[in-house]
């Protein structure tokens, strides 16, 4: 999906609350709208479509969207920023690691029980330390969001879908997306999260095959599918921001 806009902003208003969202022209052909896990706003709207339509749809979404931005302000505050030191915890699948950095000059991560083990050139190389390590998430992410996309696309696939093609990849903003072409694109840093939580963000990916938007279509496929999927969507946002 290409990205059409340098940078355009649109103002949502309910009552007398505020917020600016980022508007990104997109290839789609339906205008979605998105609340990041951190309560940003994000509009991608097709290429062509008149400002004020935009403004509109927003307008109409406006409770919604600070119903989101609400529910994310009482979660627990935002995991503080990782150094990549001893006795840190990290998660991988749902389970919370604690780090431990030995010197090795053969440099690898591997799991030790409890323990993360981290062994590099340096321990006092947090860069080296850090790269190790989402090295090694994006390693165990390619074997797990494929085995994940194998279990849970059957449903979608018996309505119709071809089994969609994985791209993994860093995301700064969302945990995936459904391309125009039919790919599912999943944020390799979703490889914290239990198998429960990975399977939540493949099947909200796969109903945008059927419904590009988060309409009530949409809503009723993935609780076909998944029928406590808002359960899974509020814990992966708590515990993962």
């Amino acid at each position: 999906m290409r990205d059409h806009s340098i940078s355009e902003k649109i103002e949502i208003c309910w009552g007398k609350r505020r917020i600016v969202a980022e508007l990104r022209r997109t290839d789609r052909r339906v205008l979605r709208i998105d609340v990041g896990p951190t309560g940003e706003v994000a509009i991608l709207a097709p290429v062509g479509e008149e400002i004020d339509e935009i403004r509109s749809r927003a307008h109409r979404k406006s409770a919604w969207i600070f119903a989101q931005i609400d529910t994310i302000a009482q979660r627990p505050k935002l995991t503080p920023t990782r150094r990549f030191i001893s006795g840190e915890t990290h998660l991988l699948l749902g389970r919370q690691y604690r780090l431990a950095i030995e010197q090795s000059n053969d440099p690898h991560v591997r799991i030790e029980g409890g323990r993360m083990v981290i062994s590099a050139r340096s321990t006092d190389d947090q860069p080296h330390c850090r790269r190790l390590l989402h090295a090694y998430y994006a390693l165990r992410a390619r074997e797990v969001f494929r085995q994940r996309l194998e279990i849970v696309a059957e449903p979608f696939i018996r309505k119709g879908l071809k089994r969609p093609p994985m791209i993994i990849r860093r995301m700064s903003k969302r945990w995936g997306s459904f391309t125009p072409g039919g790919r599912v694109v999943l944020n390799v840093d979703l490889v914290r999260a239990s198998f429960r939580l990975i399977d939540y963000v493949i099947c909200h990916e796969l109903a945008h095959a059927f419904y590009p938007d988060h309409g009530e279509e949409w809503s009723k496929l993935l609780r076909t599918v998944m029928p406590d999927w808002e359960e899974r969507k509020g814990e992966l946002e708590a515990k993962l921001r």
